[in-house]
């Protein structure tokens, strides 16, 4: 089975509507792929904002640990000094993706920013071996 999550990365003052408009960017570009879960960092799983937008969305959302993210993170391709002085990861939400979606998952879409700039998302994908 093909994994394909979207990672999410938001300001703590993100709005809900922030957060589905990133989502709903990220999805189109994964077409045709469907995602089926949301991925952040655990200590931001449970804020408001991203709850009202995963049930928006329809996609549950899975917490991801400091030291999954640590490990994805050599398999990041954008980041950002600040996100990483804050955050230890360059980018929370590609690596929030790849860390869900599997340890052989790849980048499928690199970070994307909300309209507003107050929330990223990623995908990654896990396809089964041959």
């Amino acid at each position: 089975m093909t994994a394909v999550v979207i990672g999410i990365g938001f300001r703590s003052a993100t709005p809900a509507s922030s957060i589905i408009d990133v989502i709903e960017t990220a999805r189109r570009a994964a077409a045709p792929h469907q995602p089926s879960a949301l991925a952040t960092a655990a200590d931001k799983a449970d804020h408001s904002s991203l709850r009202k937008a995963a049930t928006t969305t329809a996609l549950p959302i899975l917490p991801i640990e400091t030291a999954a993210l640590e490990q994805a993170a050599e398999r990041i391709t954008t980041s950002s000094a600040v996100v990483a002085h804050h955050r230890g990861v360059g980018s929370v939400c590609e690596a929030a993706a790849l860390a869900a979606a599997g340890p052989t998952a790849r980048l499928m879409v690199s970070r994307l920013i909300s309209q507003d700039r107050l929330a990223t998302a990623a995908v990654a994908i896990e396809e089964p071996l041959p």
